[in-house]
Protein backbone atom coordinates (compact mmCIF):
# COMPACT_ATOMS: atom_id res chain seq x y z
CA UNK A 1 0.00 0.00 0.00
CA UNK A 2 1.24 3.50 -1.00
CA UNK A 3 2.20 5.80 2.06
CA UNK A 4 0.65 9.33 1.71
CA UNK A 5 1.82 12.74 3.53
CA UNK A 6 0.26 15.89 3.19
CA UNK A 7 2.36 19.53 2.85
CA UNK A 8 0.92 23.08 2.16
CA UNK A 9 0.32 23.98 -0.81
CA UNK A 10 2.82 26.53 -2.60
CA UNK A 11 3.67 28.00 -5.25
CA UNK A 12 5.79 25.28 -7.02
CA UNK A 13 2.41 23.33 -7.56
CA UNK A 14 1.08 25.92 -9.72
CA UNK A 15 1.93 23.51 -13.28
CA UNK A 16 0.04 20.27 -11.85
CA UNK A 17 -2.77 22.04 -10.21
CA UNK A 18 -3.50 23.84 -13.46
CA UNK A 19 -3.06 20.05 -15.26
CA UNK A 20 -5.60 18.48 -12.95
CA UNK A 21 -7.82 21.34 -13.16
CA UNK A 22 -8.65 20.60 -16.54
CA UNK A 23 -9.55 17.47 -15.67
CA UNK A 24 -13.77 16.77 -16.41
CA UNK A 25 -14.26 14.79 -13.19
CA UNK A 26 -12.61 18.04 -11.26
CA UNK A 27 -14.59 20.45 -12.94
CA UNK A 28 -17.37 18.43 -12.78
CA UNK A 29 -17.57 18.14 -8.84
CA UNK A 30 -15.72 21.04 -7.59
CA UNK A 31 -16.16 24.77 -7.42
CA UNK A 32 -13.20 25.87 -9.32
CA UNK A 33 -13.41 28.27 -12.24
CA UNK A 34 -14.75 27.30 -15.89
CA UNK A 35 -12.44 27.28 -17.87
CA UNK A 36 -9.63 26.76 -15.25
CA UNK A 37 -6.54 28.97 -16.36
CA UNK A 38 -2.51 28.91 -15.24
CA UNK A 39 -3.64 32.38 -13.47
CA UNK A 40 -6.53 30.85 -11.08
CA UNK A 41 -3.75 27.48 -10.46
CA UNK A 42 -1.09 30.60 -9.67
CA UNK A 43 -3.76 32.52 -7.54
CA UNK A 44 -4.19 29.21 -5.47
CA UNK A 45 -1.43 28.26 -4.64
CA UNK A 46 -1.13 31.98 -3.31
CA UNK A 47 -4.41 32.38 -1.47
CA UNK A 48 -5.65 28.97 -1.18
CA UNK A 49 -8.91 30.04 -2.62
CA UNK A 50 -10.07 31.95 0.38
CA UNK A 51 -9.89 28.67 2.69
CA UNK A 52 -8.17 28.67 5.69
CA UNK A 53 -5.60 25.58 4.89
CA UNK A 54 -4.78 23.34 1.92
CA UNK A 55 -2.00 20.62 1.54
CA UNK A 56 -0.80 18.94 -1.28
CA UNK A 57 -1.52 14.71 -0.88
CA UNK A 58 1.62 13.48 -1.78
CA UNK A 59 3.99 10.40 -1.77
CA UNK A 60 7.69 9.71 -2.22
CA UNK A 61 6.76 6.93 -4.79
CA UNK A 62 5.71 9.84 -7.43
CA UNK A 63 7.31 13.17 -8.29
CA UNK A 64 3.23 15.01 -8.51
CA UNK A 65 1.10 15.45 -5.89
CA UNK A 66 -1.88 13.40 -6.18
CA UNK A 67 -4.74 16.17 -5.25
CA UNK A 68 -5.62 18.58 -2.69
CA UNK A 69 -7.30 18.57 0.52
CA UNK A 70 -8.65 21.53 2.76
CA UNK A 71 -10.12 23.26 5.32
CA UNK A 72 -12.67 25.95 3.57
CA UNK A 73 -14.08 27.63 7.20
CA UNK A 74 -14.32 26.67 11.03
CA UNK A 75 -17.62 27.47 12.16
CA UNK A 76 -19.46 27.21 15.57
CA UNK A 77 -17.22 24.19 15.83
CA UNK A 78 -17.70 22.55 12.40
CA UNK A 79 -14.72 22.55 10.12
CA UNK A 80 -15.91 22.59 6.77
CA UNK A 81 -13.55 20.47 4.04
CA UNK A 82 -13.01 19.50 1.04
CA UNK A 83 -10.95 17.76 -1.59
CA UNK A 84 -10.45 16.67 -5.30
CA UNK A 85 -7.67 13.88 -6.82
CA UNK A 86 -5.91 14.27 -10.06
CA UNK A 87 -6.71 11.67 -12.66
CA UNK A 88 -3.05 10.06 -12.24
CA UNK A 89 -3.62 9.61 -8.25
CA UNK A 90 -7.17 7.67 -8.74
CA UNK A 91 -7.48 4.39 -7.44
CA UNK A 92 -4.23 4.47 -5.09
CA UNK A 93 -5.86 4.97 -1.61
CA UNK A 94 -4.86 9.23 -1.78
CA UNK A 95 -8.35 10.28 -1.02
CA UNK A 96 -8.93 8.49 2.10
CA UNK A 97 -5.16 8.43 3.24
CA UNK A 98 -5.64 12.34 2.87
CA UNK A 99 -8.62 12.28 4.74
CA UNK A 100 -7.29 10.04 7.69
CA UNK A 101 -4.41 12.55 8.15
CA UNK A 102 -6.45 15.45 7.77
CA UNK A 103 -8.96 14.32 10.22
CA UNK A 104 -5.49 13.75 12.74
CA UNK A 105 -4.34 17.31 11.84
CA UNK A 106 -7.97 18.85 12.79
CA UNK A 107 -7.93 17.20 16.05
CA UNK A 108 -4.97 19.20 17.09
CA UNK A 109 -7.53 22.20 15.70
CA UNK A 110 -8.88 23.08 19.51
CA UNK A 111 -11.74 25.05 17.89
CA UNK A 112 -12.83 22.39 15.57
CA UNK A 113 -15.07 19.21 17.28
CA UNK A 114 -17.14 17.94 14.08
CA UNK A 115 -15.81 17.67 10.71
CA UNK A 116 -18.18 18.33 7.68
CA UNK A 117 -18.00 17.31 3.95
CA UNK A 118 -20.69 18.22 1.77
CA UNK A 119 -20.90 15.96 -1.65
CA UNK A 120 -23.18 16.63 -4.66
CA UNK A 121 -25.49 14.02 -4.42
CA UNK A 122 -23.94 12.04 -7.47
CA UNK A 123 -20.17 12.39 -6.35
CA UNK A 124 -20.51 8.35 -5.08
CA UNK A 125 -16.44 8.08 -5.48
CA UNK A 126 -16.21 11.06 -2.69
CA UNK A 127 -19.55 9.58 -0.52
CA UNK A 128 -17.11 6.09 -0.22
CA UNK A 129 -14.37 8.03 0.50
CA UNK A 130 -16.06 9.62 3.49
CA UNK A 131 -17.94 6.40 4.82
CA UNK A 132 -14.64 4.23 4.61
CA UNK A 133 -13.08 7.08 7.44
CA UNK A 134 -16.12 6.40 9.54
CA UNK A 135 -17.97 9.63 8.34
CA UNK A 136 -21.77 9.67 9.07
CA UNK A 137 -24.34 10.80 6.47
CA UNK A 138 -26.98 13.63 8.05
CA UNK A 139 -30.24 14.27 7.69
CA UNK A 140 -29.45 17.86 6.44
CA UNK A 141 -32.61 18.51 4.16
CA UNK A 142 -32.23 20.78 0.94
CA UNK A 143 -28.96 20.85 1.30
CA UNK A 144 -26.80 21.79 -2.08
CA UNK A 145 -23.45 22.77 -3.21
CA UNK A 146 -22.00 24.40 -6.26
CA UNK A 147 -20.88 21.58 -8.74
CA UNK A 148 -19.67 22.36 -12.25
CA UNK A 149 -21.92 25.24 -13.38
CA UNK A 150 -25.18 24.42 -11.57
CA UNK A 151 -25.96 24.35 -7.60
CA UNK A 152 -27.24 20.68 -7.10
CA UNK A 153 -28.44 18.53 -4.02
CA UNK A 154 -25.84 17.62 -1.71
CA UNK A 155 -25.48 15.13 0.92
CA UNK A 156 -23.60 15.80 4.04
CA UNK A 157 -21.37 13.39 6.03
CA UNK A 158 -19.97 14.33 9.49
CA UNK A 159 -17.41 13.05 11.70
CA UNK A 160 -17.62 14.52 15.52
CA UNK A 161 -13.70 14.71 17.34
CA UNK A 162 -15.61 13.77 20.77
CA UNK A 163 -12.94 16.33 22.27
CA UNK A 164 -13.75 16.63 25.63
CA UNK A 165 -15.43 20.22 26.50
CA UNK A 166 -13.64 22.22 29.51
CA UNK A 167 -15.84 21.90 32.60
CA UNK A 168 -17.20 24.91 33.74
Amino acid sequence: MMSFVLRPINSSDVDWIFDACQDPLIQQWTQIPRPYTRDHATSFAKDLGGDLAVWAITSESSPLPFGVIGVHSVEAGVADIGYWVAHWGRGKGAARSALALLVELLKEWPEVRTIEAKIGEGNTASQRTVLGEGFIQTDAQGLSCRCGDSEISAVSYQLSLKKNLPLL
